[in-house]
């Protein structure tokens, strides 16, 4: 811990002077093509750019590489947890038939609804087809699915007369927050998308300079956030900011609590109680943790608040936001109870339980205590 304004000015000035945090910052304060164009975040724009990354035939010139992996996504690593009868095995081999696969977008269908005798219809954002295998993708950015829409495009897909060997449809959208309707459909999201098809591509050796540059355009405008959510379409810097956090962690938490108007000087420690004596850091406690021991629970007074731990950030989801430790969501907990003004801040260790299917809980400060 830094204990005074000294030491802090002096390691501030190594932070920012450091190379990587000017690299970081440098990307936060330019704009993308995308961007200057005016197309940042449309939904057309997305898919036209998606369609020309897995397209075998497009320009990017990497064949079926990088359809390869958005199929390897899709089927085994999806944020849904869906597993099909596509494997590894059978992507990476020829009998797919992958380098003859269509990609279209924006697709018009219909068909007549047998029950209701309506005509249904839809628009696929992407379509992607050859004699084996069909995959719909339905493009979610800036807005939530129109009422019944996946069932529909389920419906619609089913009165088709085409048959498939392999048929998917797929949910694309920034997070995991906004869902399809229908549960036939996989749910993938763009830090995917970045994670299994972009950066392969990006690191790919045949990759030309120019089309480089072109994915590194489109990842910095998946780096801006969209409107409305205060968070990016994906996260692109995490390893060169935990490079950062890692080198300067000291000052960082200065920083958090100078946010707080606490200067190491005058800090004022206020808790609502006693502050945990583990050192393990959060990022050791969270990537322990399994997917029966991510929700949470408080009683503030007689209020009982919930929340939910993304296991792969570390991030506490509360009503609908993203917050970047325990404390920070047990302080709009409290304000979501006391309101805004409420200033005090809370040792989101003590403040949150793991709340397990069996109802058993175990304050989180514990879970600390005794992880190994």
């Amino acid at each position: 811990m830094i204990t005074n304004t000294k030491e802090l000015k002096s390691q501030l000035n190594h932070l920012i002077s450091d190379p990587g945090f000017l690299l970081l910052q440098e990307s936060f304060e330019k704009e993308s093509l995308f961007q200057l164009l005016g197309f940042g975040h449309r939904e057309t724009m997305h898919s036209a750019f998606i369609s020309w990354l897995i397209s075998p035939t497009s320009s990017l010139n990497l064949g079926s590489f990088p359809l390869k992996r958005f199929i390897y996504y899709i089927c085994e690593e999806n944020v849904s947890n869906t597993k099909t009868t596509l494997g590894f095995d059978l992507i990476e081999s020829d009998a797919l038939e992958l380098e003859k696969m269509e990609v279209s977008t924006e697709v018009s269908a219909s068909a007549v609804d047998a029950e209701t005798n309506s005509k249904l219809k839809a628009r696929f954002d992407l379509y992607l087809t050859n004699d084996i295998v069909r995959i719909i993708v339905e493009n979610k950015v800036l807005s939530r699915e129109n009422k019944d829409q996946t069932e529909t495009y389920t419906k619609i897909l089913n009165n088709s007369d085409d048959t498939y060997t392999y048929d998917l449809k797929v949910f694309l959208s920034p997070g995991a927050m906004v869902k399809p309707k229908c549960p036939k459909f996989i749910q993938v999201d763009y830090q995917g998308l970045y994670n299994f098809v972009i950066e392969p591509c990006l690191n790919h050796p045949k990759i030309s300079i120019e089309n480089k540059n072109i994915l590194d355009q489109y990842i910095h405008n998946l780096r801006m956030v969209y409107r409305g959510v205060n968070k990016p379409m994906a996260k692109v810097n995490d390893e060169l900011c935990i490079t950062i956090y890692n080198k300067y962690k000291d000052v960082l938490y200065e920083i958090f609590d100078a946010v707080k108007n606490e200067t190491p000087e005058k800090r004022i420690v206020k808790t609502s109680s006693s502050v945990r004596t583990s050192k393990l850091p959060w990022d050791e406690i969270y990537s322990r943790l399994n997917e029966d021991e991510k929700y949470l629970e408080s009683t503030y007074g007689s209020t009982i608040t919930k929340a939910e731990i993304d296991l792969t950030s570390g991030h506490i989801i509360f009503q609908g936001q993203e917050f970047s430790s325990l404390s920070s969501a047990a302080i709009a907990a409290v304000n979501s109870i006391k309101g805004e003004n409420y200033t005090e801040r809370y040792n989101g260790f003590e403040f949150w339980s793991i709340i397990y299917p069996n109802a058993k809980r175990k304050n989180l400060a514990k879970c600390v205590l005794t992880s190994h």
